[in-house]
């Protein structure tokens, strides 16, 4: 079958006009490499429509792995940014010569409430992805600490310069090549044996505009550096006063990259759309080193993929510009939870909004009428521009504990408790009364320091999850249903559905938004984005986690067993929906037919797109646009 280019593939130097910040202004000329072959740009041109490249990419252990004169050499290159870390748990483990019982100490103490592990050049904070190698752990008997998935060499980026050489050294030196930001990764795309690693974390400029424009919009905007984490960008509108950004729902976050990459959903989602429907234009590094603009005038294709395609694909990010809203928002919110049988019940964060107190319900039948009564009311939520939460965990027994709170921004004050009492009126009736139900006002943009509860790895959170949208047409059918007493509707039986999940253990959560074509907003409704298309026509992100923490996933064969009996569960979801997917950033990392499950009718583009600007294969990572070129095997054949 003959590839061919799109028009739009024509790549457009980029000039002055380009740039964003000044570390974009620092970039990889012919003099820089001199006699240095190993940094040569690559030509997309003169390379084979078919890859007839080397078959594997070269690790450590090969003959073919780059000399120690070569690594130092391209040391000096970046001017002393190269890194050859080790994992910050080897100080937990007595037989590695980094060990120290105070360091350990600090990483299971002090450090987790510190930037430490954000900061640090190899960290994850999903450590399962990586291949649990190295746990941070005060008992490390009978445990091995190795490098494990972590990439053997970092290059720090401070400028546009290090990366276009990192990329055209791993590219002609056939290396795996892996992009990290701040360590959120939950499918394993920042980190890979014996990789070199191009780190973004501490590119952190940002800046306002108060008159952009760019196609057809005119309006304020945003240029925020590929570093960039939500709280800097709150930080930054609450310096500023009157504008609002769209960022993502956790502060640590990194705005700028794979958040956006892969969609990105948050507080604003459902009146504002995606992080990917902010983007008005992006500064990237592609495969080839070259240094682009991709908007609506420039490298269209580039722009489509970039928007919602998926992070570690189609280029390195260095900065982006985004639209800007006026005006301050305030978001106004609750939380409620009730629970099966009578013991103590710790209450649950109420995400800073007033929490009722424990309704204790007597059996598990009406828990989960009441449960079915949120799913009903979160198409309410979404189509009010709010953002939900709905949680169901397991405590033994048969019992259980729902958390609910929802969010709406810019919402009259005297329309709030109107929009919710139906809510507890529909609870009320089936016998589950909600006492003292509080609702407040919060503003979006609040100052923060980067320090979140998830912000060190290894903790018992740290587990595998499987996740399903929810389409819009389950809440028409059970209207239809109600209407007119027909067959119980599919809402119904998902409802049911995770009730069986919750009952073999599993917990259950639900995140209502709708980032729809109207809420996108231009480009993201009239210029087609990468976005999945099951997204616009969302109600719930449903997601169900493994109770077992990875300390106790070890074995392969046990990962894949667990794994076959969560994806079991979830698979009564899908035959539920099967017009709908899942979510990228935030998915299964065996996800069947992901092609489909995450980018639709959108796939066969990327996929050209993707052969087009990367012939070579070097922008790799699981589940990714291109990524059936390539895979990863154990000795024993098994993914790892």
């Amino acid at each position: 079958m003959q590839i061919y280019q799109p028009l739009s593939l024509l790549l457009f130097a980029l000039g002055a006009t380009g740039l964003n910040f000044s570390y974009e202004s620092t970039r990889l000329t012919e003099h820089d490499i001199g006699d240095f072959s190993a940094i040569t740009f690559g030509d997309v041109s003169s390379a084979p429509s078919t890859y007839e490249g080397p078959e594997y990419k070269i690790q450590p252990e090969d003959a073919a792995w780059p000399s120690e004169e070569q690594w130092a050499r391209l040391n000096t290159t970046v001017y002393g940014n190269l890194l050859k870390p080790h994992p910050v748990g080897a100080a937990c483990y007595p037989n590695r010569p980094e060990y120290n019982d105070s360091t350990c100490a600090y990483l299971l103490g002090r450090a987790t409430t510190s930037r430490f592990f954000f900061n640090d050049p190899l960290t994850a904070l999903t450590t399962w992805g990586e291949g649990a190698t190295c746990l941070q752990l005060l008992n490390t008997t009978g445990r091995t600490c190795s490098q494990g998935g972590f990439p053997v060499y970092v290059v720090n980026a401070t400028s546009v310069r290090d990366i276009q050489v990192a990329v055209n050294f791993a590219r002609n030196q056939n290396l795996r090549l892996v992009i990290k930001n701040t360590g959120h990764d939950f499918i394993a795309k920042s980190t890979g044996r014996g990789a070199l690693s191009i780190w973004t974390h501490f590119l952190k400029d940002i800046e306002f505009l108060s008159d952009y424009s760019i196609g057809e919009y005119k309006g304020a905007a945003a240029r925020v550096g590929a570093g960039i984490e939500a709280w800097e960008t709150l930080n930054a509108m609450v310096e500023h006063g009157n504008i609002t950004v769209v960022t993502s729902l956790d502060p640590t976050v990194g705005n700028g990259g794979g958040w956006v990459l892969g969609g990105g959903h948050g507080p604003l989602t459902s009146l504002r759309g995606l992080g990917a429907d902010q983007v008005l234009s992006l500064n990237v590094v592609t495969a080839d080193g070259n240094f682009l603009t991709a908007d609506l005038n420039q490298n269209q294709d580039l722009f489509f993929a970039l928007r919602g395609g998926g992070g570690g694909t189609f280029g390195i990010v260095t900065s982006m510009i985004v639209k800007a809203w006026p005006g301050r928002t305030k978001i106004g919110g609750l939380t409620f939870y009730f629970t099966t049988g009578s013991g103590q019940v710790t209450i649950p964060s109420g995400r800073g909004y007033p929490s009722t107190p424990p309704v204790h319900i007597a059996d598990a039948e009406t828990f989960w009428k009441a449960y079915r009564e949120y799913l009903v009311f979160a198409k309410e939520i979404v189509d009010a521009g709010g953002f939900g939460f709905g949680d169901v965990t397991p405590q033994g027994n048969n019992t259980y504990v729902f958390v609910g709170t929802f969010t709406l921004p810019d919402i009259p004050s005297d329309k709030i408790k109107e929009f919710y009492t139906p809510l507890f009126t529909s609870l009320s009736k089936i016998g589950v009364e909600i006492p003292n139900v509080r609702h407040a006002f919060l503003p979006y943009a609040q100052r923060g320091i980067g320090v979140t509860p998830n912000s060190f790895p290894g903790t018992p959170a740290d587990t595998f999850f499987i996740s399903r949208l929810l389409p819009r047409g389950l809440w028409a059918a059970a209207a239809a249903a109600n209407n007119n007493n027909s067959e119980t509707p599919r809402l119904d039986a998902v409802a049911a559905a995770n009730w069986g999940t919750a009952e073999m253990g599993y917990r259950v959560t639900t995140r209502a938004y709708g980032p729809s074509a109207e809420a996108a907003g231009y480009p993201g409704n009239t210029t087609t984005s990468a976005v999945n298309p099951a997204m616009r026509d969302m109600v719930i992100h449903c997601a169900i986690f493994n109770p077992k923490p990875v300390v106790d996933v070890l074995p392969a064969a046990e990962f894949h067993a667990q794994h076959a009996r969560l994806r079991a569960r979830v698979d009564e979801l899908v035959r539920l929906t099967p017009e709908s997917g899942s979510y990228f950033n935030e998915a299964d990392i065996l996800e069947p037919d992901w092609q489909r499950s995450f980018w639709g009718e959108h796939y066969p583009r990327l996929l050209e797109i993707k052969k087009a600007m990367d012939p070579w294969g070097l922008f790799w990572a699981p589940t990714t646009v291109g990524s059936e070129q390539w895979e990863v095997v154990a000795a024993d054949g098994l993914p790892t």
